[in-house]
């Protein structure tokens, strides 16, 4: 139970400083900002316990539970990183979906379809998330990748090989 509870006291303090952070200045790239915060509050939350609390012997069962520590941790993380981009903003999936129920059961049209995916914030927000994050380039009326967005196409293009789905989702 202590390593559980070791765990989540590594846990809230990022969470905390995410907060702060936020409060302080909304970061241009926050998932870049979150996988730092998450990453360096162990790196800094350690030594200082060590640093108040005299060193206990290491022992293998020591080992043993820092291990244990350490992937409850990272694996919690990443999965609050995850949830977050999803928190951040509205998917344009769920976007297009409330769009169209709010229209009932006779539907809309798709012309009125159109111009809403063209006129959609959660979808110009993405896009200048991504513009911000350096994963594409519109100029000239095009939109291309840059090459961090061509590995991030490649890898979904990887993941979707591995596990046989339709690119796109």
């Amino acid at each position: 139970m202590h390593l559980y509870l070791a765990g989540l006291e590594l846990l809230m303090l990022a969470f905390v400083v995410h907060v702060i952070a936020w409060r302080i200045r909304l970061p241009r790239r926050p998932i870049h900002a979150l996988l730092c915060i998450f990453a360096a509050t162990p790196l800094v939350a350690v030594p200082i316990f060590f640093a108040i609390e005299p060193l206990p012997r290491l022992t293998e069962a020591h080992l043993a539970d820092a291990l244990r520590i350490l992937l409850f941790y990272v694996s919690c993380s990443l999965v609050y990183v995850v949830l977050y981009s999803a928190i951040e903003t509205q998917s344009p999936s769920l976007a297009i979906v409330s769009y169209v129920a709010s229209y009932g059961s006779g539907g809309c049209t798709e012309a009125d379809f159109a111009d809403y995916i063209v006129d959609d914030e959660s979808i110009s927000t993405r896009i200048a998330a991504m513009k911000a994050g350096g994963m594409i380039v519109i100029s000239d009326g095009k939109c291309t990748l840059t090459p961090a967005g061509r590995l991030w196409a490649a890898l979904f293009e990887f993941a979707s090989n591995i596990f046989r789905l339709p690119l796109g989702g």
